[in-house]
This record gives C-alpha cells, structure tokens and sequence, in this order.
C-alpha cells in the first residue's frame, strides 16, 4: 500500500492524485472535510480524514492506528501541514519516504523532513541541488482531453482564481469584458460575479484542462499544478502571484516562469491598471504567443508519474 499525503490547496493535491491514477493500491491521508477529500471521494480514492484543529496528538495517534492496518510499504508527500502524521509514521517505522517539491522554492515541511526521505522529486531545478534531489516535472491530470468538452464555451480569456477564488483576479473582468469574451472560474465569488456582461462564470471545475484548451490566453495565479497545466498546453499567459503564499512561493514562481519566458508576470497591486494593456499586447503579437509557447515547451517533464514511480521501484 502507498500512503499519499498533502493538503489544502490544489497544488498539494492535484499532483498526487495523477499519481494514484496509476496505483493499485493507494490511500490518501489529509483533513477532515476539505478539499482533497472532496476529491478523493470524487476520484474513487480510499480516504483517511484527520480533524488537524483541536487534539492534535490525539488526532496523529489515530492516525497511526489507521495506517497500523494498511500495510504500508512507501509515503509520497507534497507537503503541507497535513502530512506531519503519516510522515511523522514513516519515519517511527523506518518507511521509505519520498517528497514532491512543486514549486521552485522548497516548502518548509518539505525542506524539514527531507532529511529522512529517500529521494526528492522536484519540478524544477532549486538553486542548491543534493545527490538526493531529481527534477521529474509535476504530475497533472489530462485524461480525456478533447476540445469538444467545452465546445459550446467561446471566450477569448480564461480567468482562474485558483482552487479557493480569488477577489482580485474576479475584479479583472470589470477592466476586460468590454472588449474581450471572459470566462471566470470565481470559486466561493461566483454569486457576485455571475450577471457580469460578456462574462461566463463558473463556480469550479473539475477538468480545467479541457476548459483552458477553449482559451486564447489565460489569466492566474501562480499556483504550482494549475501554471503546470497551463504551460503543457502550450497556452500563451499572464501570472499574477498571490501576495500571502508561505515564503512567497508563488512570486517566486512567476518570477522565474517570466525568465524563462513562459508568461508574463504582473504584481497583484499593479493589475486593474496594467492588466488591459499587457492582454492586448500578448493577444496582437503572433510572435510573443508563439515563443511563450516555445519557452513552455522547454520546461515542462513529460511522464513525470513514471518517471516518479520507476525511481521509488529502483530505490
């Protein structure tokens, strides 16, 4: 049995359930009622529920006792607070256990408990590398790719506020709709946001990937699974980074995705004013699209699930 642990966002998440797509046997440990067992539920994935806010001890040794019974042979952790249990298990009963860093700076309950992993996967090169360290690309879910999903969707820019919404990204509609088509993925915003003029609002989807394949530029944040998304579609982007990520992890991403010239980045506080002018440019140059797209190209891992697989079957 593999125990697969990380929670809270999407970008803890996502990428572990690409992995467990190609397991037999799995389980997911995360909190009670969250998002990633939402969507364990929905992806048919055994789920181990965790009530992290009060006795914390009391909630670990249970924790225990749940995984005393699965059997387990290896833990696969993208970080997150959540994963403290069953990585705290591993290491009590000398399991292997193997990190996936998303982001170009390491997290810090990644960075903690690297010292007792076996191997650290990475989705881009960090700037110290350790023997133990091997860039694979991110795990994302791309089944049943089709343009047809979303065929009856025609908009020109796709705004995604990341897996919890985000305020500032709905507002862009106001500086945008007039002259392009918008679909917005407003999260816990949509009520607000659903009667604005040339404008689809969406609460959530499940297949974002289908939907982005609709867009001819796509608005977001800088969150590791969907910006991974994004750039193996190969679809021209504007990132703007949340200002209250842990270590400013998602300023850091887009500032080195922008180096590397796989979007173009605008600071938050900047956006209502810059973000017209920096869609008309990208949107009226054939030329910018197509080496955004280049760039994407060169930094995007294809296979990462097996290529993360083959290494823990190696180690």
């Amino acid at each position: 049995m593999i125990v697969l642990t990380g929670g809270k966002t999407g970008g803890h998440i996502m990428p572990l359930l690409a992995i467990a797509k190609k397991l037999n046997q799995v389980c997911y440990v995360g909190s009670y009622d969250s998002l990633e067992e939402r969507l364990c539920k929905e992806h048919h994935i055994d789920f181990i529920g965790m009530k992290l806010k009060n006795n914390r001890v009391f909630t670990i040794f249970k924790c225990f006792l749940k995984l005393k019974l699965k059997n387990v042979s290896a833990i696969i952790s993208t970080g997150g607070y959540v994963s403290f249990p069953a990585l705290i298990y591993g290491i009590l009963h000398r399991i292997p256990i193997f990190l996936l860093e998303e982001n170009v700076i390491m997290g810090k309950t990644n960075h903690f408990f690297s010292l007792f992993a076996k191997q650290v996967f990475l989705t881009y090169p960090l700037e110290k590398m350790k023997k133990k360290y091997k860039v694979v690309g991110l795990p994302i879910l791309m089944e049943e790719m089709s343009y047809l999903k979303y065929r009856n969707y025609t908009f020109d820019i796709l705004i995604i506020g990341g897996s919890l919404g985000s305020k500032p990204l709905c507002d862009l509609v106001h500086q945008l709709n007039s002259t392009y088509k918008i679909c917005l993925i407003a999260g816990r915003y949509c009520e607000e946001y659903k009667d604005i003029d040339n404008t689809i609002v969406l609460k959530y989807v499940n297949d974002l990937p289908n939907l982005m394949l609709q867009s001819k530029l796509i608005i977001s944040r800088a969150g590791a699974s969907t910006t991974y998304e994004i750039f193996s579609l190969e679809k021209p982007c504007i990132i703007i980074p949340s200002k209250t990520t842990s270590k400013n992890h998602q300023y850091l991403n887009a500032l080195y995705f922008e180096n590397k010239g796989c979007c173009r980045m605008v600071k938050e506080d900047n956006a209502k004013e810059e973000i017209y002018s920096e869609v008309s440019r990208i949107l009226d140059s054939e030329s910018i699209m197509v080496n955004m797209r280049d760039c994407q190209r060169k930094l995007v891992v294809r296979n990462s699930c097996e290529k993360i697989l083959n290494e823990m079957e190696k180690l």
